[in-house]
């Protein structure tokens, strides 16, 4: 376990920034109480079941802060929302946050050590997310705790919750877990080696699909058992993505491949530099994703490149693309950029601080990133 823990501790000093612990919440802007609005649901890492990133609504046309508020850690975890618009978000705190669309902290949610995971909401308002604790946690919505399912070993993996409410995760112990929403194993599915920030994305079909330290794309029946499994050329830490049967994934070398949902190679593109964050997926089916040179990179699905667009730093996050192609990003040079589908500039909001986070967009048009500096922002118009 320390070992395994010891990975993202020297993550974290790659990254040159350092775990506190204290903190105060602070707002810099307040509007009108909004009204309840059910279209307002960002359930889950990358938005759906096959982790595409895609959203079927816009994102602001302009770069306003509206407000922002402090946790006590820095926050990696990417946020999610539910259909009343409540924000969670967690961070290295070891604290689960539920947020308004306005900025006020309803309820803080303490699990027994640092969170990366992204929650995942179910379809009856309980909020999942792992922690390095070893745990995966259900919280309902007034921040109580269900039930902790023990995977013993770290969990970075964010949850993907199946039309049944089966939640799936990986952990450090290299098994991806298949849990029930009253928090009963029904299965483990052991690969050959730890799985870091890879989280399963689930196909039409209901296959499971994740990415595994032993260079393997892992496909996985909904009973448990392996279907097939595809060697890439080094680890994976990013989490797949599927669009029109293929499954995208990328290696830490920074190859992206495009798997055939038998398991055979569609094509394979370099992206010319290592790579941690996960394919976003286009309405065309081209397929974005960042580079730790700076470069978010765009794809055509027939693997030749669409375009590149430079920023000054790494770009570790996963891409949101919003219901114009419009795709935002979060860079380690503090600034989070609206990239039009053509590979121009729309707009870019400065924030200062490396952002580690993925964003997430209401039906307001608002955006919700976490940042490293400790604060959740709201980004609106």
């Amino acid at each position: 376990m320390e070992l395994k823990r010891n990975y993202t501790k020297s993550l974290i000093h790659v990254l040159n920034f350092f775990l506190f612990f204290v903190g105060v919440f602070h707002f810099i802007g307040m509007d009108t109480i909004y009204a309840m609005d059910s279209n307002s649901k960002f359930p889950m890492f990358k938005y759906n079941r096959e982790r595409t990133g895609r959203v079927p609504i816009e994102g602001p046309s302009k770069s306003e802060l509206r407000w922002y508020i402090s946790s006590a850690g820095e926050i990696w975890s990417s946020p999610t929302i539910n259909e009343e618009g409540t924000i969670y978000v967690a961070s290295t705190d070891s604290n689960l946050l539920a947020v308004t669309p306005e900025g006020k902290v309803l309820w803080a949610f303490k699990s027994g050590d640092e969170i990366y995971t992204t929650p995942a909401i179910g379809e009856n308002g309980d909020v999942y997310f792992g922690s390095v604790d070893g745990n995966l946690y259900a919280v309902n919505s007034h921040g109580k705790l269900k039930w902790k399912f023990s995977a013993n070993n770290a969990i970075h993996s964010s949850p993907v919750i199946d039309e049944e409410g089966n939640i799936y995760f990986g952990a450090y112990d290299g098994n991806v877990y298949a849990v029930d929403a009253q928090g009963k194993l029904l299965w483990k599915f052991k690969t050959g080696a730890e799985i870091m920030t890879s989280s399963p994305a689930i196909g039409h079909d209901k296959t499971i699909y994740i990415g595994s330290w032993d260079k393997y794309l892992y496909a996985i029946k909904r009973e448990g058992g392996l279907k097939w499994k595809f060697q890439t050329e080094d680890k994976i830490d990013a989490s797949p993505a599927i669009d029109g049967g293929v499954i995208y994934i990328v290696d830490v070398n920074g190859k992206l491949y495009a798997v055939n949902s038998d398991g055979t190679l569609k094509w394979g593109f370099d992206l010319g530099s290592r790579t941690h964050s996960s394919p976003a997926i286009c309405s065309d089916g081209t397929i974005c994703t960042g580079t730790h040179d700076g470069n978010l990179c765009a794809v055509k699905n027939n693997g030749s490149l669409k375009w590149r667009f430079k920023t000054q730093k790494p770009i570790t996050a996963t891409p949101t693309i919003d219901a114009n192609d419009v795709i935002y990003v979060g860079s380690w040079d503090g600034n989070l950029y609206a990239i039009n589908k053509d590979g121009s500039l729309k707009w870019e909001c400065a924030i200062g601080n490396s952002l580690l986070s993925s964003p997430a967009i209401d039906s307001r048009n608002n955006i919700y990133i976490g940042c490293v500096d400790w604060r959740l922002y709201a980004i609106g118009q």
